[in-house]
């Protein structure tokens, strides 16, 4: 029995390279000029979030400094800003002390009811696989994001008002409802507190 040798590994085509990944994007409805290049910038900033070293991603991707500065990372200095701002340059040191308290479910329901109600039905959707119209991925995180947005706007809420009292928003039902009165009491006391962010867990 004669046993062929294994292929040599074949360096993927310019070619092949556009062409497949031109498939990829054309699937779901993408649109791109940069085919071959259209996940440079993702994955250095990717990787910059994680704070790799800036030299390596350069050797990664055979780029010379204008070329990655100028066109795969942000112009933002990252270090710099913190130290600007009084921090530590390493990341992971920011906290907020009131987002340990998470607002009754009765006051976000109140203050945005409708996306409380799409989020049941995308629930609803995604425990019934037979149903015709399914949720999407960028729907579902669009939910998400607005529900954060108005648990972080009710827990910002407690001590905007004391830095602007006058605002037009604060006379609504909300900051009179009988389950926000103890709310803010609680976020008030651990505002007072002294937090030391060695201890305290991102939220």
């Amino acid at each position: 029995m004669k046993i062929k040798p294994p292929r040599q590994a074949q360096e993927l085509s310019y070619f092949s390279h556009r062409e497949s990944i031109g498939k990829a994007l054309s699937s779901p409805g993408i649109r791109s000029n940069k085919n071959t290049h259209i996940n440079c910038g993702s994955s250095a900033h990717k990787a910059n979030n994680v704070r790799a070293n800036v030299d390596q991603m350069r050797r990664q991707g055979r780029w010379n400094n204008t070329t990655i500065n100028g066109a795969y990372l942000t112009n933002l200095p990252r270090e710099l800003v913190r130290s600007m701002a009084g921090f530590p340059t390493y990341g992971r040191f920011f906290y907020f002390a009131r987002a340990a308290l998470n607002p009754p479910t009765s006051l976000c329901e109140k203050l945005i009811p409708a996306i409380g109600e799409r989020q049941d039905r995308l629930v609803a959707k995604e425990l019934n696989p037979g149903d015709p119209i399914q949720p999407t991925v960028a729907e579902n995180a669009f939910v998400q994001v607005i529900m954060m947005f108005g648990k972080t706007f009710i827990q910002d809420s407690v001590l905007m008002m004391d830095f602007h009292p006058c605002y037009p928003v604060w006379p609504h039902s909300i900051f009179s409802d009988p389950a926000y009165l103890p709310f803010k009491r609680d976020i008030l006391q651990i505002e007072a507190q002294e937090h030391d962010p060695a201890y305290t867990l991102l939220q």
